[in-house]
């Protein structure tokens, strides 16, 4: 009974509290995860990324730490309340035992003198003081301040916690904050670069292909490498984005998916995309779903077949109505890296 009354109490402290740390750091940490991966290696920005990320986790844990010291101080604050209300009850036991004490030894006990009684409990004892007295008032009133002496206590070394760690919070935040400052201005540095690209790329007449889902779906890295140089006086007709071995490789868009290799590729897929266009992946590691698919189903994983031997990296063109590949980079940077 005792402890469903423990937790009506903490409900009831707790109702409507909304913790202005936990909405900041929600944001915050929405913020970090969603950060767009970079397009080329920008220097100190994995390093920028990981103080901020280890920031945001360390901001969390406190969070976490808060709230269960406000359940802490809520109980403490409830165990308070229950020792002062069994002070008060007994307090009317206790004087009428002094005044019975009073009445049969014809002298003013020390306990009435007093200005607080418990003070005058601990400095005379009732006992001495009450002639006829009853024991089991004056112990359970003395149990009782011993309590409330307790709970005070507790309450207050909670309270001070609190005050720490509320502290160490909003220190953080100012550190976070100015890191989160310096992400955010290279981060609209390197998008602004991206955006220019594409702006070029397209300036030269490659054809702009809006994709639902970007090709790799984890860690990856890009440049724009239209036209590059390649075996046998060929040049580079796709985007090589660079991945781990078996990182998933999604759908851009919807439609019929076909697995067939070939000599240079190695594993590759063939996409026929219901918004006219044809995709081709190729150096896969192994395949995915086949047939119809939605746009981000997987349809392969990242791998180094073919001519790609050691350098693990999709290779991804665009054949706009299905005729001649077309700049890929542009319609990748958008919907990979967020510039749009």
């Amino acid at each position: 009974m005792a402890d469903r009354r423990v937790r009506g109490y903490i409900r009831t402290r707790m109702l409507g509290r909304v913790s202005t740390w936990g909405r900041l750091f929600a944001v915050l940490a929405v913020f970090v995860s969603s950060l767009p991966a970079a397009a080329a290696p920008t220097p100190g920005l994995e390093d920028l990324r990981s103080r901020v990320t280890e920031l945001t986790t360390r901001a969390h844990a406190l969070e976490t730490e808060l709230g269960r010291i406000e359940q802490e101080i809520a109980t403490n604050e409830y165990n308070f309340d229950q020792a002062q209300a069994q002070v008060d009850l007994h307090r009317d036991s206790v004087i009428q035992t002094a005044v019975i004490g009073f009445t049969r030894a014809h002298q003013t006990p020390v306990v009435l003198k007093a200005n607080d009684l418990s003070e005058g409990v601990r400095a005379e004892g009732l006992s001495d003081a009450a002639v006829g007295k009853d024991d089991d008032a004056i112990d359970r009133f003395t149990a009782a301040i011993a309590e409330l002496d307790l709970s005070r206590s507790a309450l207050e070394e909670a309270r001070a916690e609190q005050a720490k760690t509320v502290a160490e919070v909003a220190q953080l935040r100012d550190v976070l904050m100015l890191e989160l400052k310096e992400l955010e201005a290279i981060e609209e540095a390197r998008l602004s670069d991206i955006r220019q690209r594409a702006e070029r790329a397209i300036d030269q007449g490659h054809t702009f292909v809006e994709l639902e889902a970007c090709p790799v779906g984890g860690a990856h890295s890009f440049i724009d490498s239209w036209g590059f140089a390649r075996s046998g006086g060929r040049r580079h007709k796709g985007v090589d984005i660079m991945a781990n071995i078996g990182v998933p490789l999604l759908a851009p868009v919807s439609g019929t998916v076909k697995h067939r290799g070939n000599r240079v590729g190695g594993m590759s897929y063939h996409l026929d995309g219901d918004d006219g266009n044809y995709y081709y992946g190729t150096h896969l590691s192994a395949y995915g779903e086949s047939g119809y698919v939605t746009a981000g189903t997987v349809i392969g994983y990242v791998g180094d077949s073919g001519n790609a031997a050691g350098i693990p990296h999709l290779h991804l063109e665009i054949h706009p109505g299905g005729r001649s590949a077309t700049n890929p980079y542009p319609s990748v940077a958008f919907v990979c890296n967020g510039a749009g």
